[in-house]
């Protein structure tokens, strides 16, 4: 009877032992929420996530916001954060640029990084302005797309200007990176002097030093006939499932598109408008980037948890801007979360948790 009785408490005791060694590799490999937050500013903003085949690693290449300063949306470097397996991220620090920054406040500001490795190379194209003080508004005055590249092997401070892809007739923000057959695309949000409204410019290379203009595509992206908005901003393409995906940010979720040849678009609806339910996901999901992995994609975007949204949608004295509203409704954070597929329609449900191999 004894005996049978330290049988069942060492049998016991086993089955607890798996039991927490299971529920600690679970926790271990599950995705956190937040998923990362600059550690000293607290204004991670527009990811751009990365493959490094030199470093094997993840990057996060992300516009470091300072919403602790009123001079929140300028002075703002590009923050760098790595990981091996899209769970446990490091802070790296910030991009030095011809040598120049690696700092917290930059001497000129940097946002939106669009970034693709060719080669033993990576290209970014950065929106960059000189602005370092709101003289010109909280957003500084006129940007340029400026394509930068460094080595795989040296991505946070070997970063050398290569040129901007625009004449300074044209005032440029959120571009885009993406392959399709032998060419490299981007698409950048601008506006042209005394023009009315934004457009999208597509510029083609198979070499990242002669430029082509393609015109734009055949598409229902930027298109208030056929999304009902007049305002879209950070296009972001991927391939997925046998097809081109796009998506934008209209502040109000993301719009998705989708195409099988890269040229024609067609508009699906919206994703991750309602805020979920995760720590510090409360909010819409802003300016995305997609990684592919083992079949999986999987996307990152920024959270402002505090940001009063329905100020801002007020009319006359009632409505208060994000530049007139307390700094700390000014931080955000970085969130991730899996897309499926359903009905033939990208999908995202952010409340879900998962895990990661």
């Amino acid at each position: 009877m004894i005996k049978t009785f330290r049988f069942l408490v060492l049998l016991l005791a086993s089955f607890c032992f798996v039991a927490c060694a299971y529920n600690n590799n679970k926790k271990q490999n599950e995705v956190p929420a937040p998923l990362f937050v600059d550690p000293n500013y607290q204004g991670s903003c527009d990811p751009e996530i990365v493959w490094n085949g030199y470093e094997q690693q993840w990057y996060i290449y992300y516009t470091a916001r300072r919403p602790m300063l009123e001079n929140t949306w300028l002075q703002t470097p590009i923050g760098v954060a790595v990981s091996k397996d899209m769970v446990n991220w490091e802070f790296k620090g910030y991009c030095k640029f011809d040598g120049v920054g690696g700092e917290k406040d930059a001497s000129s500001t940097f946002w939106a990084p669009a970034i693709i490795p060719a080669n033993d190379t990576l290209h970014m194209f950065v929106a960059w302005k000189p602005n370092t003080v709101p003289t010109q508004g909280a957003w500084g005055g006129q940007g340029w797309i400026v394509h930068y590249k460094t080595p795989l092997n040296n991505p946070v401070e070997g970063w050398q200007k290569v040129s901007a892809l625009h004449s300074d007739n044209l005032n440029a923000i959120d571009a885009t990176v993406y392959r399709s057959k032998n060419l490299y695309h981007v698409w950048f949000k601008g506006k042209e002097k005394g023009a009315k409204k934004n457009e999208l410019y597509h510029l083609t290379t198979s070499d990242f030093t002669n430029w082509e203009e393609a015109g734009f595509s055949k598409s229902d992206v930027f298109n208030a006939e056929a999304t009902g908005s007049n305002f879209e901003e950070a296009p972001y393409i991927f391939q997925w499932k046998g097809k081109y995906w796009l998506i934008t940010d209209p502040h109000n979720g993301f719009f998705v598109y989708n195409s099988t040849d890269a040229e024609n678009w067609k508009f699906q609806g919206t994703i991750l408008k309602d805020g979920g339910t995760r720590n510090l996901d409360n909010s819409m999901a802003r300016h995305c980037s997609v990684a592919v992995k083992d079949d999986r994609a999987f996307i990152f975007y920024q959270v402002e948890p505090w940001r009063r949204y329905d100020l801002e949608k007020k009319k006359g004295d009632e409505r208060v801007r994000i530049f007139d509203q307390p700094l700390k409704n000014r931080e955000s954070v970085l969130q991730m979360a899996e897309l499926e597929i359903r009905n033939n329609k990208l999908y995202c449900d952010r409340n879900r948790t998962f895990e990661l191999n």
